[in-house]
C-alpha cells in the first residue's frame, strides 16, 4: 500500500496542471512516436509493434515531454464509431490522477482494436488541474463524468457509451452509470475496485482526505449512497453490464469476492490471477498490465484480431486467451509482452 501511495504522489508532482475536461479542444488522431514502436519482435522493455506502451509511469512521462499533450489514443474528438466498434469508451481516473497520465496503456490499446476512446479529468480543485478526484464525488466528479457522457453521445451519435473506471474512478463510473445515466451506459469495467463495497461511497481515507480539502465534502458524499442504492437497494442499474476485474496483490483492495446480487444484477467479477499466477499486479501497476487490458477488452466486446469477425467473434467466443505476462506491484512487466 505505502509503494502504491508513493507513485500517486509521484505522478501528482511531476504532472504539470491540465485544463478540465471542458477545457480540452480538438484534437487529431495522433501520430505514435517512431521511437516507441519496433517493426518487428517486442522491445525487450515490452513495448509491441503498435506502440503501446507497457509501463503504468508512461502517461506521466508523455505528459511531461509533450507539452501536456494526451498520450495517443485518448481524446479524440474527431473518432466516429465503426460498425465493428458501435460503442465509445470512457476512461475514468483515481484519486489524485488524471486522464492522461492513468491510461496511456488502456486507451492506447483500445484505440489499437478500433475504439473511439475519451479519458476526462474529473473531479480537480481549482488550480490543481493534473490532480482530479479530490472534489466532492456529487458536487463535481459525477456531474461532469455525466456532461462528458452526454458529450461524447452528441458527437459521435452512439446511443450508449462504456465506461471503464479505476479505483475512485470505478467508483464514480458506477455511480453515474446507477443515478443519472442508466440510459446512456451499455458497460461498467472496474479496475482496483472491491465490487463488495459498491454503494458505500468513495473510501474511508478519501473522504477523509476530502474532509480536510474541501469542507463538508465527506458529509455529501455520504449522503449521495442512498441516491446510489436506489429503490431496489442496490448500487448497479438494471439493463449495465458489470464486468469487475482485481488483484489479490492490489495494496487498497486485496482479494475480491463477487457480492450477492439479484437475479436482475449483470455481474461479473474476474480474478487477475485465474489463469496466471504470475501477474501480481498491484493498485497502480494493473493500469498497465497485458492481462487485465485483454480482460477489459473482451468486457466490452471481444479482440477482433483472431480472425473470422462477425457477432460470435464480437462476443468473444472466439477471442485469443488474455495474455499472462509476469508482472509485480511496484514495476509492473516483467517480461518482454506479446502480441495478443
Amino acid at each position: 500500500m505505502i509503494a502504491g501511495l508513493i507513485a500517486v504522489v509521484a505522478l501528482v508532482v511531476v504532472t504539470p496542471s491540465l485544463p478540465g475536461p471542458t477545457a480540452r479542444p480538438a484534437a487529431a488522431v495522433p501520430a505514435v512516436p517512431t521511437d516507441s514502436v519496433s517493426s518487428a519482435a517486442p522491445a525487450v522493455d515490452g513495448a509491441p509493434a503498435d506502440g503501446v506502451p507497457w509501463r503504468w509511469w508512461d502517461g506521466a512521462v508523455h505528459q511531461l515531454t509533450h507539452g501536456l499533450a494526451d498520450p495517443p489514443g485518448l481524446n479524440r474528438d474527431d473518432c466516429r464509431p465503426t460498425a465493428a466498434r458501435p460503442t465509445p469508451v470512457i476512461l475514468v481516473h483515481g484519486t489524485g490522477l488524471n486522464g492522461g497520465n492513468s491510461w496511456a496503456t488502456l486507451g492506447a490499446a483500445l484505440a489499437a482494436e478500433g475504439y473511439c476512446v475519451w479519458a476526462p479529468t474529473v473531479g480537480a480543485l481549482p488550480g490543481l488541474g493534473a490532480a482530479g478526484g479530490l472534489d466532492s464525488l456529487t458536487g463535481a466528479s459525477a456531474p461532469q463524468l455525466a456532461a462528458e457522457i452526454d458529450r461524447v453521445r452528441a458527437l459521435t451519435g452512439a446511443a450508449e457509451i462504456d465506461l471503464v473506471g479505476h479505483s475512485q474512478g470505478a467508483i464514480v463510473a458506477s455511480y453515474v452509470a446507477a443515478t443519472a445515466r442508466a440510459d446512456s451506459v451499455r458497460t461498467v469495467v472496474t479496475l482496483g475496485a472491491d465490487t463488495a463495497r459498491s454503494g458505500e461511497g468513495p473510501p474511508e481515507f478519501v473522504t477523509d482526505l476530502l474532509g480536510v480539502l474541501s469542507a463538508g465534502t465527506a458529509e455529501r458524499d455520504a449522503q449521495a449512497t442512498l441516491a446510489w442504492l436506489g429503490d431496489e437497494g442496490v448500487p448497479f442499474a438494471r439493463g449495465v453490464r458489470y464486468v469487475a476485474v482485481s488483484s489479490d496483490y492490489d495494496e487498497l483492495t486485496g482479494p475480491v469476492l463477487a457480492p450477492q446480487v439479484p437475479d436482475f444484477v449483470d455481474l461479473r467479477v474476474v480474478r487477475l490471477q485465474d489463469g496466471c499466477e504470475v501477474d501480481r499486479s498491484g493498485h497502480l501497476t494493473v493500469l498497465a498490465s497485458p492481462r487485465a487490458v485483454d480482460l477489459v477488452i473482451d468486457a466490452l466486446g471481444g479482440s477482433l484480431r483472431s480472425g473470422r469477425g462477425g457477432p460470435v467473434h464480437r462476443a468473444g467466443l472466439d477471442a485469443p486467451a488474455p495474455r499472462c505476462v509476469p508482472a509485480d506491484q511496484l514495476v509492473g512487466a516483467l517480461a518482454p509482452v506479446p502480441p495478443r
